[in-house]
C-alpha cells in the first residue's frame, strides 16, 4: 500500500466507522483481517460489509467495479456498501436496492444520521516524579 493511500484511506475508514457506530454500535474496521477478507468494515448486527475508498476522483465504472467486488465477498444475507469520497465532497454510499438496481446517495440519506469525523482518544502523558 502506498503511503499516499494510507494517509487518505485510514482516516476515511475511521470516519466511516465512527459514523456507522452512531446506529450500529458493533460496526468495526477489519484492520489486518481486511487484507484477507478484502473489505474494510463490517457489522454483524447490521448484517453488512463495506469497502471505503477516498480518492481524488472516481469514475462510475471504477465505483461499480469496487462495489461488485465487495458484493461478491458478502456473507449470505449481508448487504454490501461502497463508501467513497473525493476531494472536499460529501461521503457517498453505493448499494444495491431490493429491486436490483445500484443506487448512490449521500451517507445521511442512506443511514439517516450525519457523517462525522473520527475523534481520537487523547491520552495525557504520564509524568513520573522521582521522590
Amino acid at each position: 500500500m502506498s503511503s499516499i493511500m494510507a494517509r487518505k484511506g485510514t482516516p476515511f475508514e475511521k470516519n466511516c466507522e465512527a459514523s456507522l457506530r452512531q446506529i450500529f454500535p458493533d460496526a468495526k474496521r477489519t484492520h489486518e483481517e481486511g487484507y484477507f477478507l478484502m473489505y474494510d468494515l463490517e457489522s454483524k448486527n447490521g448484517k453488512f460489509i463495506g469497502e471505503c475508498k477516498r480518492l481524488r476522483g472516481i469514475s462510475w465504472n471504477q465505483a461499480v467495479k469496487f462495489y461488485e467486488k465487495t458484493e461478491s465477498l458478502a456473507p449470505t444475507g449481508y448487504k454490501s456498501y461502497l463508501f467513497f469520497q473525493s476531494n472536499f465532497q460529501p461521503c457517498l454510499v453505493m448499494s444495491r436496492q431490493d429491486e436490483g438496481y445500484i443506487q448512490v446517495v449521500r451517507f445521511e440519506v442512506e443511514f439517516g444520521t450525519e457523517f462525522i469525523k473520527y475523534t481520537p482518544v487523547k491520552r495525557n502523558k504520564l509524568v513520573i516524579k522521582n521522590e
